[in-house]
């Protein structure tokens, strides 16, 4: 039975869901870019890579799906803020705009033109300042 005195340790997020936890996921867009993702989950702890086989040579329908798929991942109200990896910056683009919408700290890095070393330093840097803002929650 709810009542008026009931409590709940949650988050409540910008655009006003609640969740329970509070992750910040290192999300790659496609395969390739799965290596990058795991680096940096490695390198700062309190985030979660969320590895998967899905992004290349999809298209139409199934393309659409998989986007729809990672901005449902990262504006889950458990997620307290993603970083998104892709290998070009479009593709990257579209998820964190989609996630975005939401009012959650997100941010992206395209591999291509800066190399998977450059990435992971930049998203790590990233992903511990998000870590250390949900941390504070």
């Amino acid at each position: 039975m709810i009542s008026k005195d009931s409590t709940f340790l949650g988050f409540r997020r910008e655009n006003g869901r609640v969740g329970v936890r509070n992750h910040v996921i290192i999300l790659p867009l496609d395969d390739l870019s799965n290596a990058a993702c795991e680096a940096v989950a490695h390198n700062i702890k309190g985030t979660m890579a969320i590895p998967h086989p899905y992004g290349r040579l999809q298209f139409g329908a199934d393309l659409d799906l998989h986007f729809r798929t990672l901005i449902g991942t990262g504006s889950n109200p458990n997620v307290a803020a993603v970083v998104v990896i892709g290998i070009e910056d479009s593709w990257t683009k579209k998820v964190v705009d989609g996630i975005a919408a939401t009012g959650k700290p997100v941010i992206g890095f395209g591999i291509e033109g800066h190399g998977d070393h450059e990435t992971i330093m930049n998203a790590s840097k990233k992903a511990r300042e998000f870590v250390q803002w949900a941390s504070e929650k």
